[in-house]
């Protein structure tokens, strides 16, 4: 499937869509129900979107790329269904989620049949090195909820980038080393590969913590989301990095009495929005740089417009 002979993106995603119902297949019914729910509104299916994009330009049998995309987006999927239950949250994309639904027996059940059938999948494709890197991912993915877990108040830069490489990051990374395997690619291009993947999931977290404190409506996410579970984002860690000991102190004790609107000024007053947002462009940038120097492309306005579009 050659680059300007694929299939436009809302079909690919139509397949996506159809192989994950079909991995997912189940008799009994309470499964079915939840399934019907929660792969109607699957999200924006940034990953499936990554697949087709670079897949293409790799010029990757049209079946691998469905098959990879459909694993990555349930393994994705699965972790969302055991975060919404640790975070006890009660919405997710503007509906509410599974455990709010179903109740917590039923959530975990459902996240663990997902990750069940998702492994299943794997073990079933041709090139085991695909099914072993996906699985790798998933491992660091849990290890990465542990680390959060830990919810250290003074997490320094580099600590947030390592919690998000593994609870973020990894997964966009494994996609990416795939298609590097699919395609045959030399060790030094998968790499390069790896490193896109790695600050494309940087980018995508920073922009998910910007909207923690705006654009609610186009993200689907809960204004506050993660202050109220207590989870420390770039915003503030960039603004407790440059602010005193009292300074600190204060914006930790307006996190703990929940004065969300009040640590909302304490981030503007410090520039940490905007610090936040060069950090995320400068991801971008390098996923752009990484590109061109990948593929030497003369014109890669289609793969740039993806990157800015889906991380903005």
């Amino acid at each position: 499937m050659s680059f300007h002979e694929v299939e436009n993106l809302t079909e690919f995603l139509d397949e996506v869509k159809l192989k994950m119902l079909n991995i997912t297949g189940s008799s009994n019914k309470n499964i079915i129900e939840i399934s019907d729910y929660v792969l109607a509104n699957p999200g924006k299916f940034i990953r499936t979107q990554l697949v087709f994009i670079y897949g293409s330009v790799i010029d990757i049998e049209k079946k691998k790329l469905i098959e990879l995309a459909a694993a990555a987006e349930l393994i994705h999927l699965s972790t969302l269904i055991h975060d919404d239950i640790i975070d006890e949250a009660k919405i997710r994309r503007n509906k509410p989620t599974v455990i709010a639904k179903w109740g917590l027996k039923k959530a975990i059940l459902y996240g663990d049949f997902l990750y069940t059938k998702t492994f299943q999948a794997l073990n079933s494709l041709e090139n085991t090195q695909i099914a072993e890197v996906l699985i790798s991912c998933a491992e660091q993915l849990i290890e990465g909820e542990f680390i959060q877990l830990q919810n250290i108040s003074d997490k320094s830069k580099e600590d947030y980038f390592k919690v998000i490489e593994k609870k973020t990051a990894i997964l966009f990374s494994g996609i990416l080393e795939c298609l590097g395997i699919h395609g045959k690619l030399v060790k030094e291009k998968i790499s390069s590969l790896k490193k896109l993947g790695l600050n494309f999931g940087n980018a995508f977290q920073l922009n998910d913590d910007l909207a923690d404190f705006f654009d609610q409506l186009n993200s689907g996410k809960e204004k506050f989301k993660d202050l109220n579970e207590g989870k420390i984002t770039y915003p503030i860690i960039i603004t407790m990095s440059r602010a005193d000991k009292d300074s600190k102190n204060n914006i930790l004790k307006l996190i703990k009495e929940k004065k969300f609107d009040a640590v909302f000024d304490e981030i503007e007053k410090n520039d940490g929005f905007n610090l936040t947002r060069l950090e995320r462009d400068r991801a971008i940038n390098n996923c752009i740089e990484y590109t061109k120097t990948l593929f030497k492309l003369d014109n890669v306005e289609l793969m740039e417009s993806f990157l800015k579009n889906s991380l903005k």
